[in-house]
């Protein structure tokens, strides 16, 4: 019977085979370690991070990054348990992560109750599937979670090491549905016949990002992407995002066809679907949650079902000038109104579009949850599919530092701004550490109101005052110099351009910016807002 060790190596094995070129984690004292060693001795090295979670965001974004699952570890119980958030952000934001964690044998779990936790009923919920990995068919095993990992949505899959158990029942791996044709025969027919029909391009068609800029293209129609299908439209047709708010809702009214494609139920917010028109949906997988009232649903690969759409739908009546106007409209309500009395202060606004400027354009973004997303998300400039992440469908705060240290891992040497509100990074903060150690080419722009102002904007009276809501004031900058980062506050918009106009993109720094959170309350509104 293999033991742990042998167990080690085979999953070793399936991430030199099948999975991403690095593994993320936090040790325990038990089996783990012995992964970690037999990964080195394949040439796959360790990342240590300073908490379960943020290992467990690096290594889902790692591999949604390099489209191969990454591998974190843990250790059991509390290990186990800090992991939970991390695995749940990869299932909900459909990134691929294979976490796996030691446990309690469970030959001795009738004696020992310290770090005894039930594994695999904690991780049940937030995973795509949970079970153990013992010393039976071990190399099945790893090769099902990685597959299971990566398939369409792709997610968390959790092994817990157990030598004295035996493994738990493989996968069930998903099977490849595909629509008939006379759905394929509807939707042809649909696009060709609607004169006004706009696109909202979701995160699951980002592995697909070419054939859907040429099927966009073919069609001609005005483009609005979700926060994680950024990026995937065409400059000229891009609209604005759709968030499931009302800023876009007046370019959904004026639509007769809603084409959505990859848009996963979980990326808008929670309202109800306003839009008339019909929609076709095109997706990769059955959708979990019906968000709108299918008109024809098309599910299966996405990249040979746009490219039979594109070869057979025509163009549409729209003019070509139509998607940039509606972007500027779209900006135009968003953007807060003038306060002579805030001159010189930093809104939330002037910082996006000042680091926007001075920014290389290669630069990538990662952005936490938080009233700064707001900014971030409408005004950071057009790139490249997956150049800008944020945490959608879990929308968890301290997602952004840990993103974006797996993002500068992924892409070496691509200046990499991790934008940050002062209370996610209070959740990460020794992960400043983990840049310096890499020296990575991130640059750090905190957000600092010392509030969670997202949550101010929602409080009401009898809500627990400043109390629920505000921090003391922290001088980050300060902080990131002993983590060794070099750190800088500003308060203003004038040393705002001068420190950025001075800044060395290539080398690991945090930009502290005091911020005027009093635009927060219009941008959220005029995103949100159906009046």
């Amino acid at each position: 019977m293999p033991d742990s060790r042998s167990i080690a190596h085979a999953l070793a094995a399936t991430v030199a085979a099948r999975g991403a070129d690095r593994v993320f984690g936090l040790p325990g004292g038990g089996t783990n370690l012995e992964v970690i060693g037999a990964c080195a001795a394949r040439d796959v090295p360790f990342v240590l991070a300073h908490s379960e979670t943020a290992a467990a965001i690096m290594a889902a974004t790692y591999g949604y990054l390099t489209g191969r699952p990454a591998l974190a570890v843990a250790g059991r119980g509390p290990g186990c348990a800090s992991s939970v958030n991390g695995a749940a952000q990869a299932t909900l934001d459909r990134f691929p992560l294979v976490l796996c964690t030691d446990a309690v044998p469970a030959g001795d779990s009738h004696r020992i109750a310290h770090q005894y936790l039930d594994q695999v009923g904690l991780m049940a919920p937030v995973a795509k599937w949970s079970g153990v990995l013992g010393p039976t068919r071990p190399d099945d095993i790893t090769e099902a979670a990685f597959e299971l990992a990566g398939s369409a949505p792709a997610g968390a899959v959790h092994l817990t090491i157990d030598p004295s158990a035996a493994s738990a029942r493989l996968p069930l791996q998903q099977m490849e549905m595909l629509s008939d044709e006379s759905a394929m025969e509807d939707a042809v027919a649909a696009i060709t016949w609607s004169t006004r029909p706009v696109a909202i391009v979701g995160g699951g068609a980002t592995r697909w990002a070419e054939d859907v800029g040429l099927m966009l293209a073919r069609i001609g129609c005005p483009v609005l992407t979700t926060y994680q299908g950024w990026g995937l439209a065409p400059s000229n047709q891009f609209a604005g995002l759709y968030t499931g708010g009302g800023v876009e809702q007046p370019l959904l009214d004026d639509a007769d066809l809603i084409v959505a494609i990859g848009l996963d139920p979980v990326e808008p917010i929670p309202n109800r679907w306003r839009t008339q028109a019909s929609v076709v949906s095109i997706s990769a997988s059955p959708l979990l949650h019906r968000y709108w009232p299918e008109f024809i649903d098309l599910v299966g690969p996405i990249g040979p079902i746009i490219r039979r759409l594109a070869a057979e739908a025509r163009s549409v009546s729209w003019e070509p000038t139509a998607g940039p106007e509606w972007l500027a409209a779209f900006r135009a309500r968003l953007r807060p109104p003038h306060r002579s009395a805030r001159a010189g202060a930093i809104g939330p606004v002037d910082l996006v579009e000042t680091v926007a400027r001075a920014a290389p354009p290669a630069a990538l973004a990662t952005v936490d949850a938080g009233a700064h997303f707001l900014a971030v998300m409408p005004w950071w400039p057009a790139g490249a599919p997956r150049s800008l992440l944020i945490s959608n469908g879990l929308a968890t705060m301290g997602f952004s530092l840990p993103a974006a240290i797996a993002t500068a891992l992924a892409r070496p040497g691509v200046p990499v701004v991790a934008f940050v509100g002062d209370g996610g990074l209070g959740m990460t903060l020794a992960e400043l550490e983990t840049i310096a150690r890499f020296s990575l080419p991130v640059t750090v722009v905190v957000f600092d109101d010392a509030a969670l102002s997202l949550i101010a904007i929602k409080q009401r009276s009898g809500d627990g005052g400043q109390a629920a809501v505000g921090y003391g004031a922290v001088d980050f900058s300060a902080v990131a110099r002993a983590m060794g980062v070099s750190g800088v506050t500003v308060d203003n918009v004038a040393d705002l351009d001068r420190v950025l106009g001075a800044h060395e993109w290539s080398t690991p720094r945090l930009i502290r910016a005091i911020v005027d959170p009093s635009d927060y309350p219009h941008l959220l509104d005029a995103t949100r807002s159906f009046r």
